[in-house]
């Protein structure tokens, strides 16, 4: 409902495209009636409105047969109207969409995937620079050599890209698991109901840059069992399994 009628006093209140459309028809409006779309405050005329439209379905619109009449404020003659509406709006309960996550090949629920930060490469992402540069400065002088340099930057671009996707940080509603490969997937996990101690890192140029490493052990060894290596925001990765293993996450999904 966004259209108001123009000098129409049987007619006050906010009317759909359809409301408009079934009132030509009957004859009870003219094509060159003026409305109002209250949410553009635009004015149209009524068949510039309904201009294409299909008849609609069968109905028994009651508001449009029988308007209710209202008094409308000189001073704001559309407030009455808008405040109609909002006060039906309200009265609809609101529907909540429950959270979409991706489901694992087992069909757990991820919660965070992951890879290394493109900074973790800063030394190959160094040298691609020095190609690109190297690239620039040849141009002038040989376009050949700065072609060479230019591919040689893109092909350590691709291979910095290809490093970076073959190293995948999961964490599911059950497992914490490292995978990684090209050709040939491995993949190391620990349950979250096992893990004993998760210790964060962050130290030097990396720690500045908000790169951490997330070290993940259990009850059954001494050592690490999974670790992500320079992965952003590892401190809420860590604050995440924790949820998981008191149930919060669970019980909200």
């Amino acid at each position: 409902m966004r259209y108001l009628l123009h000098h129409h006093p049987a007619f006050p209140g906010l009317l759909s495209k359809e409301d408009l459309y079934a009132l030509v028809d009957r004859g009870s409006l003219a094509r060159g009636d003026l409305c109002t779309d209250v949410q553009t405050g635009r004015d149209h005329t009524v068949g510039e409105v309904i201009s294409g439209m299909r008849p609609p379905r069968a109905r028994t619109p009651a508001r449009v047969e029988r308007p209710a009449y209202q008094e409308f404020r000189a001073d704001d003659p559309y407030e009455e109207a808008l405040e109609t509406c909002d006060e039906e709006e309200e009265d609809e309960p609101l529907e909540e969409k429950a959270p979409e996550f991706r489901l694992s090949e087992s069909g757990e629920r991820i919660y965070s995937f992951a890879h290394p930060s493109w900074l973790s490469y800063w030394k190959a992402l160094f040298l691609m620079l020095l190609f690109l540069v190297a690239a620039g400065l040849l141009v002038n002088i040989d376009e050949g050599y700065a072609l060479v340099a230019v591919l040689a930057g893109i092909a350590t671009f691709i291979c910095i890209a290809i490093a970076r996707a073959s190293q995948d940080y999961i964490v599911t509603d059950e497992r914490v698991e490292h995978v990684w490969g090209i050709l040939g997937r491995s993949s190391k996990e620990v349950r979250v109901c096992d893990i004993r101690s998760i210790d964060v890192h962050e130290s030097g140029l990396k720690g500045l840059l908000g790169l951490g490493t997330l070290d993940v052990s259990s009850a059954g060894t001494a050592g690490v069992e999974v670790r992500f290596r320079d992965m952003r925001r590892a401190h809420d990765v860590k604050q995440l399994i924790r949820q998981l293993q008191r149930g919060d996450l669970v019980a909200e999904g």
